[in-house]
């Protein structure tokens, strides 16, 4: 009785000596910094409101994705860098005194931190040949990640201020 209770003591050791725990679960991989991709859309908002008042169409139109939309009031949106730099060309050369300014009232990064949701309010001042008059309103950006750097996906803005009275 003593053999079987020795071996059976010896088997049970043994059994647990080969027996490995499981694994601890892979942690899951780490999700992006979306605080620091929220910093580089606000860094790239800020080139664009720069090239804006330098009145650098090219500029400007380099913050608009390749398949990027511009949406303005009275004319067809208008996709990619190209059409967006010559619709900001002719407002240029309509509005010689012009100077745009915005400001950002939110700004949300999606969780995979490859979107961005910006809005805000805009101000243009000296439109017009003489530079006299004036637009405010809204606006909704929506940024992508192209190759790495932030871009503008759909850029929406709408004048709040009231129609001018007809004559």
């Amino acid at each position: 009785m003593k053999t079987s209770v020795r071996s059976a003591l010896v088997l049970i050791v043994l059994t647990a000596a080969c027996t490995q725990p499981a694994p601890p679960p892979a942690a899951p991989p780490p999700g992006p910094d979306l605080a620091a991709e929220e910093r580089a859309v606000r860094e790239a908002d800020a080139r664009w409101l720069k090239a804006a008042q330098a009145r650098d169409a090219a500029g400007e139109a380099a913050s608009l994705a390749p398949d990027g939309i511009a949406y303005r009031e009275n004319v067809e949106p208008m996709t990619g860098p190209a059409a967006f730099q010559a619709y900001l060309e002719k407002e240029n050369a309509a509005n010689p005194k012009a100077v745009s300014t915005w400001t950002t009232d939110t700004l949300r990064v999606a969780a995979a931190g490859d979107i961005a949701v910006q809005t805000g309010t805009y101000q243009i001042k000296g439109l017009g040949p003489k530079g006299a008059g004036e637009d405010r309103g809204r606006f909704v950006t929506v940024w992508k990640k192209v190759n790495n750097v932030w871009k503008a996906a759909h850029d929406i803005s709408t004048s709040t201020m009231p129609e001018p009275a007809k004559k």
